[in-house]
This record gives structure tokens, C-alpha cells and sequence, in this order.
């Protein structure tokens, strides 16, 4: 077999493919409502442990400036939890709606999730900004040297890499969920 009978084999293959049964589109809607409940799930506990650790941080550190930072950065936890709810959590799922009503309600929850990714700068990052920076000013103004957090430029150079780093890992996310939308949409036509 040469390349010229190996090229004429790959154009001569059939290229249908299976078409999506009702039971395929209800497991791949179910798999991604459980990923879904799942990572919510994940970041309610974590705001959870942040209110309760930045609560313990507002008794113990004697810092205005610490204090302060611990009320934003609890205030900001519960409205990253409230925008969590209201732009990510999971649709209701179809009741008895044949493979179009649950081809829709997959698209438009990939999209829904998508859009919340996409944004999760504005909603889940940069609202935590202003109380990190308060409370980071407080430990590097007001704690004395040897304390429990780390000082200096190193310190705050490390924090704002994981401010980017999960603002990237959301962009991210959002585009592999861009991905496997225009997916669905080649497969619908």
C-alpha cells in the first residue's frame, strides 16, 4: 500500500456519525449537572472556611487595618457566594422534554456556565482585591516581624500570582466551554 492507496482509503471511509440518542444527551446533561453541583458545592464550603477564619482573624489581631481587611474580605465571600448562586448554580432539569428540550437546556447550561466563567473576574476575584490589600497592609504596617504571615514584596507578589492564576483558570474554563458549545452547535446542524 502506498501513500497515493492510503490517501484514497481515508477519503473513501464513511464519515457519519451515530446520531445522539435520547438516553446519550440525558447522561452528558446529568454528568455536567453533578460537576456543576459538585464544584459549588466545593466553593460554598470554602467561603464557609473564609468567613470563619477572617471571623477568628477580626478577634485576634489587635490591627485596624488587619480588622478591616477581615470584614471586606467577608463581605466579599458573601457576595461571591450570592453571585455564585445567581450565576452558576444548576438549571432544573427538563422533566418529560424529548432530545430537543434536553439538547436546549444542555446548550444553555454550558452557556451559563460559560458566562459566569468568562466573568468570574469581575464577581469572584476582584471583589476579595480590596480586603486582601487591606489586610495585607496591616500585616506588613502593623504586625510585628516573626509573625504568622509572610512579609514583604515576595509575600505580596505571591498573592496577586494566585489572584491571576485563578482569574486565568476561569478564562480558561470558559474557553473550553466555548469549545464544546460550538461543538453542540456543529453537531445540530
Amino acid at each position: 500500500m502506498n501513500d497515493h492507496d492510503l490517501k484514497q482509503l481515508w477519503q473513501e471511509q464513511d464519515m457519519t456519525l451515530a446520531p445522539l440518542t435520547l438516553d446519550t444527551v440525558k447522561q452528558e446533561v446529568q454528568r455536567t449537572h453533578r460537576r456543576v453541583a459538585r464544584r459549588n458545592a466545593m466553593e460554598y464550603a470554602a467561603c464557609v472556611l473564609v468567613i470563619a477564619v477572617f471571623g477568628f482573624y477580626i478577634t485576634v489581631f489587635p490591627s485596624p487595618l488587619m480588622r478591616a481587611g477581615s470584614a471586606l474580605i467577608i463581605l466579599a465571600t458573601v457576595f461571591i457566594a450570592w453571585q455564585l448562586h445567581r450565576r452558576a448554580s444548576n438549571q432544573a432539569l427538563p422533566g418529560a422534554a424529548g432530545e430537543q428540550g434536553w439538547m436546549q437546556h444542555q446548550r444553555a447550561q454550558l452557556a451559563r456556565q460559560r458566562d459566569a466563567l468568562r466573568s468570574a473576574w469581575l464577581w469572584y476575584v476582584a471583589p476579595l482585591l480590596p480586603g486582601t490589600v487591606l489586610f495585607r497592609w496591616g500585616v506588613e504596617v502593623d504586625l510585628a516581624p516573626g509573625g504568622p504571615f509572610a512579609r514583604g514584596w515576595a509575600a505580596n507578589l505571591a498573592i496577586a500570582l494566585i489572584f491571576g492564576a485563578v482569574a486565568l483558570v476561569n478564562w480558561l474554563a470558559a474557553r473550553r466551554l466555548q469549545k464544546r458549545l460550538d461543538q453542540l452547535d456543529r453537531d445540530a446542524r
